[in-house]
């Protein structure tokens, strides 16, 4: 059985949205997915068969609403300017939080009962579980779907992500609970004590508690190389852009792409060997030193990343090594930086 882990972290869960497209394409099947916060709001909607439509959800839900801020809030926030209007309408906001005694949970509400059905969650043959923490006596919860009752798993799915910042509510059995970050930001575990023999970890670099697993189990890590911006980031443009680079990060990891922060077809050592072949070894020794490259072909990787960041070039793309080397030569040969003097000597031809 394969399953799917997908940690918590507010708003940068528009990455999971991304990355699971790319299983899709893969045609990877998920036998089972568990999540922590958003990652088991995430779950929930892979769960019930809904996962191609996360993206959209993701870029059609409007942040702002669902957390309780007003309009004027939202737009200040997103215009990046700290002025009058933003310092006003922050002091505003954050005097209504404490006097509602934190942020209502009626925009989660609405979105669970607006984007996840509970009879296609129980029908479906994927299992989904999630992990939320009982307030009275600090008690972790791993819980399946089997193991809550049909009238409680979205209440199980609030609990698994309430933070400080709400209003305290009682929603499960007159308990309270707490996100269950506090105890397993990324919940690998309890699917490998149920007998997956292999789990994909969709890491968003959350705050919480990150649980040891076993060092030999089958655990494949799918995680971002850039900032995901932060937890409550209510920016539309910074969740498309989380969604985007989640794609592309779990196509990198799924199909055994080359690169780092960008993605290239696969070469072995042997050609990035090749195309070095004309490069002094000075030259080559300087460039691994300052980019601290584990070998030829990493080394190659990173100073043409090195480029391609300090010249905007899209990150959105499957490049092609070769013709990226000779995009950079053809349009920064007048660029003097000893990186580039190195690509440039990099040899494309017979």
């Amino acid at each position: 059985m394969i399953g799917l882990a997908l940690e918590g972290g507010g708003v940068r869960g528009s990455y999971q949205a991304g990355a699971y497209i790319a299983f899709l394409e893969c045609g990877i099947k998920i036998d089972g997915v568990c999540g922590t916060s958003i990652g088991a709001l995430n779950a929930s909607v892979i769960a019930s068969g809904k996962g191609s439509e996360l993206p959209q959800i993701w870029r059609n839900s409007n942040m702002g609403s669902i957390f309780g801020f007003g309009k004027e809030y939202v737009e200040a926030v997103n215009s990046k300017k700290i002025n009058i209007k933003y310092l006003k309408t922050s002091l505003l906001s954050f005097i209504n939080i404490i006097a509602n005694k934190g942020i209502e949970l009626k925009g989660v509400k609405e979105l669970i009962d607006q984007e996840l059905n509970i009879d296609d969650l129980l029908k479906s043959k994927i299992d989904f579980g999630l992990v939320t923490v009982r307030l009275k006596d600090l008690k972790p919860l791993y819980l399946f779907k089997s193991d809550m009752k049909k009238d409680k798993i979205k209440d199980y799915i609030i609990a698994s992500s309430f933070l400080p910042i709400f209003k305290m509510e009682k929603l499960i059995d007159d308990n309270y609970y707490l996100d269950g970050g506090f105890y397993d930001v990324g919940p690998v575990n309890m699917l490998l004590q149920k007998g997956y023999e292999k789990v994909y970890l969709i890491k968003i670099h959350g705050i919480g508690f990150h649980r040891k697993y076993d060092e030999d189990a089958d655990v494949v890590v799918i995680e971002p190389k850039r900032s995901l911006g932060g937890v409550l980031d209510l920016d539309p443009k910074r969740i498309d852009e989380n969604i985007k680079m989640g794609y592309y990060d779990a196509l990198k990891v799924l199909k055994k792409l080359d690169g780092e922060h960008y993605v290239f077809k696969t070469k072995n050592k042997k050609y990035y060997k090749w195309l070095n072949r004309k490069v002094p070894k000075y030259e080559y020794k300087r460039i691994k030193y300052f980019l601290n490259g584990k070998n030829v072909k990493d080394t190659t990787i990173k100073a043409i990343e090195y480029i391609m960041t300090k010249e905007k070039i899209n990150y959105y793309e499957i490049y092609d090594i070769k013709k990226i080397i000779k995009k950079i030569k053809k349009e920064y040969k007048g660029k003097n930086h000893f990186v580039y003097h190195y690509v440039r000597k990099l040899r494309t031809y017979l």
